[in-house]
């Protein structure tokens, strides 16, 4: 068989991954028939220390990595890339960050904004990947202890989330069970302005979020902000209404991120991580790491963490309809490629990528695709959709 032959049929889509040893690696997926390959096409050190976050830039073929520094660091970095053929990664510039991002966000192709543990810094970029330093830094404080003493002892920053007016971002704020309200400057960005928050139960520990809206709805008042809580291992759905002084909060709906399992596990045994809706706005999907985490009672008692799919009501409460395995240990974050019919899940704790199918009608995660070890923890996995 020739080598034109042997190509007929197959298929390929480009994932990155970030890895908390300092490598930032491309990989392959080729489909061929009814078999998937993933394999490793290049890795750069040149991503900073301890990459943490990727930003994808399709429009502009722009990939923007946040840095959080090594433990003895003092400070992170920013660094820009340029998406080559086959998704191959050309270095453009670094700029110094906060020590210690762990999420970033853009609301456009010239503004950027990153938080993390105890800074939330305001970035310009330019269209072309070129970067400054932070226009503005801010260190919030909390000044109570929440209920998980050792996780809520301080400020903990973990999320940066636009609102669908492009008017708002959010903060989670892990150690103030807090999400922290912010309005910026729609010219220079910063100044940034602190407005009244959205104050989570007692030890919630707000880690990430996600707005939703029905499809087909223009209404402002069908607007939800739905995020999981990491300690209380729960998701949580608010209704969104816009004021003149900001954001007003009505909470809808929570439940247990694992159901039934979770509501007999103590808070900070079985932590959430990720949270994400499926491009048809019909599901959320939320990762769990009982099984990696070493003060649940289930640890390592089975060979994988999971992901639970949710379907999502006009109301914006939550009916779970399956707990999948992430295919790993401490699923730290996912994703879903452009069509939603796959979930690339990163493993900090098995230092793998894996790629599982998942049905677009019923949202059920069906079987694996492909799974790739690499050198490092990995900590982001991201789609290269063209």
């Amino acid at each position: 068989m020739d080598t034109s032959t042997k190509l007929v049929g197959e298929r390929h889509a480009t994932l990155v991954a970030a890895q908390s040893n300092g490598d930032l690696s491309t990989l392959e997926m080729t489909q061929h028939n009814n078999t998937y390959s993933l394999s490793v096409v290049s890795t750069t050190r040149e991503a900073g220390g301890n990459p943490s976050w990727l930003n994808i830039d399709l429009e502009q073929r722009l990939l923007y990595c946040l840095d959080r520094g090594q433990s003895n660091d003092t400070k992170g970095s920013v660094n820009s890339f340029r998406i080559e053929e086959k998704g191959l990664l050309s270095k453009i510039e670094s700029v110094e960050a906060p020590f210690s991002g762990v999420a970033a966000e853009f609301l456009d192709l010239q503004f950027g904004k990153r938080g993390n543990k105890s800074a939330i810094a305001a970035f310009l970029f330019d269209s072309r990947g070129s970067l400054q330093p932070p226009t503005q830094v801010l260190h919030p404080i909390s000044n109570t202890t929440g209920p998980i003493a050792n996780r809520q002892n301080d400020s903990h920053c973990h999320h940066v989330i636009l609102d669908p007016s492009k008017k708002f971002f959010l903060v989670p704020d892990l150690g103030a069970d807090l999400i922290r309200v912010f309005r910026y400057h729609t010219e220079t960005f910063a100044p940034l302005a602190e407005l009244e928050p959205l104050r989570a139960e007692p030890g919630a520990g707000p880690r990430h979020g996600v707005f939703w809206r029905a499809l087909g709805s223009s209404h402002d008042n069908d607007t939800y902000l739905i995020f999981n809580g990491e300690l209380s291992q729960k998701v949580y759905s608010y209704r969104v209404t816009y004021t003149s002084d900001g954001l007003a909060w009505e909470k809808a709906f929570e439940t247990h991120a694992l159901g039934e399992l979770g509501k007999a596990l103590s808070p900070n045994t079985a932590p959430t991580s990720e949270i994400v809706i499926s491009p048809d706005q019909r599901f959320l999907l939320v990762s769990s790491r009982q099984h990696s985490f070493e003060l649940s009672p289930l640890h390592q008692k089975e060979a994988s963490d999971s992901i639970s799919t949710f379907r999502i009501n006009h109301d914006a409460s939550l009916n779970l309809i399956q707990v999948a395995p992430s295919g790993g240990y401490l699923p730290r974050q996912f994703s879903l490629n452009k069509t939603g019919d796959k979930v690339a899940v990163g493993h900090q704790g098995s230092s793998t990528v894996v790629v599982w199918e998942r049905d677009l009608e019923s949202g059920i995660i069906g079987r694996k695709l492909a799974e790739r070890e690499l050198r490092g923890p990995v900590v982001f996995t991201g789609w290269v959709d063209w």
